[in-house]
């Protein structure tokens, strides 16, 4: 434990002094961005929709403000997304796959200390490094997207809105050590690791999340207006996660398979109606086809189930990774 803690400080020193500065930085814009929308919010303003004539100037530097406020949080987004998963890479790719590389575990496996004791000790003190400085960290980005109102069940959001980083630090630990007890080369193992994180992020992403939990479906009502044709009102809740807009039939119970939505968005396209000196065939094609428009969403309630069950995958997944690799380590010859 100790010569693992040993080999290990100085990359642990340098995430923790990324993970502190984040966090500052995180405090003090999060901290300026929910005394802006407070205000912005609140009366006279109230979100754009409580402007007067004599409000109209100052409402707007205050909109103004709050835009401003933000243009800097796709950088913390960025840093803290990588920074769980990088580290995981690194912890991986130093602390044990550089031993393989260099033949370091050929006098480590021939003293008195046991294979797997020696490998138990480089995951103890790895994962118990990266969750020390990840949890506390997962908690400040949670509580930074709360106060920049971002909707923290969108794609966007969901990896630094929870507790995913630490289930992504500790899922590419493992991959990186299970992929070097086979290539032994600890370059050649942090970009296949990095490029198998990615590839799996986004089919989780784009394939498995959405399908997790069952949405909702809400119905987009459209009335004439006078300037902009029309205008809707109704449609998925604020801070929901919205998968698709489109159409089914009025009478469609639950909600719509891909095919029977895709096939009522393309008749209300193709549509127009035939009479003439008409431009908007906007509410005849939905009366004579007898469709609705709908948003199939996932509300904001479901966001901590989603977080369980995509990183208890993670975990399960770093897991299996780590019981293949004391398998391999055991059998393993040199």
């Amino acid at each position: 434990m100790w010569v693992a803690w040993r080999q290990q400080r100085s990359i642990v020193g340098v995430f923790l002094l990324v993970a502190v500065a984040l966090a500052a930085w995180m405090l003090i814009t999060g901290l300026h961005e929910q005394s802006l929308w407070h205000q912005y919010l609140s009366a006279p303003c109230r979100g754009g929709k409580g402007v007067t004539a004599s409000t109209l100037a100052s409402c707007g530097q205050l909109q103004q403000s709050v835009f401003n406020s933000g243009r800097y949080n796709f950088y913390v987004q960025a840093v803290g997304e990588i920074l769980g998963p990088l580290f995981g890479l690194v912890l991986g790719a130093t602390a044990v796959v550089s031993e393989f590389e260099r033949k370091t575990t050929r006098l480590a496996w021939t003293q008195s200390e046991s294979r797997a004791r020696w490998l138990g000790s480089k995951f103890l003190v790895s994962i118990a490094s990266m969750i020390g400085i990840l949890v506390p960290l997962c908690f400040v980005l949670s509580w930074w997207v709360g106060a920049t109102f971002m909707t923290r069940i969108t794609p966007k959001v969901f990896p630094i809105a929870g507790l995913m980083g630490v289930a992504y630090g500790i899922f590419c630990f493992t991959l990186v050590v299970a992929l070097g007890l086979l290539i032994r080369r600890a370059a050649w193992v942090f970009a296949i690791g990095l490029v198998l994180l990615v590839a799996l992020f986004f089919t989780m992403q784009v394939q498995v999340r959405p399908n997790m939990v069952t949405p909702n479906v809400a119905t987009v009502a459209a009335s004439q207006g006078s300037t902009s044709g029309f205008y809707s009102s109704g449609g998925a809740p604020a801070g929901s996660w919205v998968l698709s807009n489109g159409y089914e039939p009025r009478g469609a119970k639950g909600v719509p398979n891909s095919s029977l939505e895709s096939t009522s968005t393309k008749d209300m396209y193709r549509c127009e109606d035939p009479r003439p000196g008409v431009t908007n065939s906007y509410f005849y094609c939905l009366k004579h086809l007898e469709l609705r428009s709908i948003e199939t969403y996932v509300p904001d309630s479901q966001f901590w189930t989603l977080q369980l069950l995509e990183g208890g995958i993670y975990v399960l997944l770093a897991a299996l990774l780590a019981a293949l690799t004391f398998l391999g380590v055991r059998r393993s010859r040199v």
